[in-house]
């Protein structure tokens, strides 16, 4: 079966910054899931704020509070107090990235909805550089392995190779699906698409973005992969042995619901 991706295997396209116009009517929802993220998140919010003020886009910013132990709703409210642009959506016990994020876009009101990582590993200015190809594909995503001409990213050895060898995994069991980077946190759709396409997918944890790829390549759905700058951020909560485990148990269960949806 083939699949209407625009990215063919090994294309990969870099455009600066500044050569992208200034999109005055952008108009986005920006969905930040966020767990026990109290020291960071503040820092990143006013990041966000300031450059989407500085590029003159109508915006919104949608908090998923994932059940946090720590002062992130407090942090939240104060901000919330000072910003009208931001949203706070908080939930009692942690759901987990995906759910997190599909909370979100039942909230979001702009024409685009995007979700990145609370830790800014890829920045605002990322989203200007997605933003070029949004009005020609239905979903255009991040990506850390095809560069163009954009530096390469540096992170700790263990988790290059792990990315590696996940996205080799997801190329392998999912054939004609030509993404070389899944997990990439920044992604960016037409809001229409996320919210049909998010209430279809299943997967809580962080294989979700697998199930969202997989799922709108059986639609129908075009799919963009663009270089982005990203940046490794330390103080990761989460351990590398039990992520490992987790994804790779929900991958093969996309795998199987995506097998079992071709045979019906």
């Amino acid at each position: 079966m083939e699949y209407p991706l625009s990215q063919a295997k090994g294309e990969q396209i870099s455009i600066p910054l500044t050569e992208i116009s200034q999109n005055l009517d952008f108009s986005i929802s920006i969905i930040i899931p966020a767990h026990n993220e109290e020291t960071r998140l503040l820092k990143s919010m006013e990041e966000i704020i300031e450059y989407c003020n500085a590029q003159q886009w109508d915006y919104e910013l949608i908090i998923v509070e994932d059940g946090s132990t720590d002062k992130t709703v407090d942090v939240m409210q104060d901000l919330i107090s000072k910003y009208a642009r931001i949203k706070l959506i908080t939930n009692k016990e942690r759901l987990g990235k995906g759910l997190a994020i599909r909370h979100g876009v039942l909230g979001a009101e702009k024409k685009y909805i995007a979700y990145m990582d609370a830790d800014l590993s890829s920045g605002p200015s990322e989203l200007k550089r997605l933003s070029l190809f949004i009005d020609q594909f239905d979903i255009v995503i991040g990506s850390r392995n095809l560069r163009g001409e954009l530096p390469p990213i540096k992170r700790p050895f263990t988790r290059s190779f792990l990315s590696h060898c996940y996205s080799k995994l997801f190329r392998v069991m999912f054939r004609g699906i030509p993404i070389h980077d899944t997990q990439c946190g920044l992604k960016l759709f037409k809001s229409n698409v996320a919210q049909t396409l998010l209430t279809q997918i299943f997967t809580n944890g962080f294989a979700f973005d697998c199930e969202v790829l997989v799922k709108a390549s059986s639609l129908g759905l075009t799919i963009k992969e663009v270089p982005v700058i990203w940046e490794h951020k330390y103080g990761s909560k989460v351990s590398m042995l039990h992520e490992i485990a987790v994804m790779g148990k929900d991958l093969f269960s996309v795998w199987y619901r995506f097998k079992i949806s071709k045979i019906r």
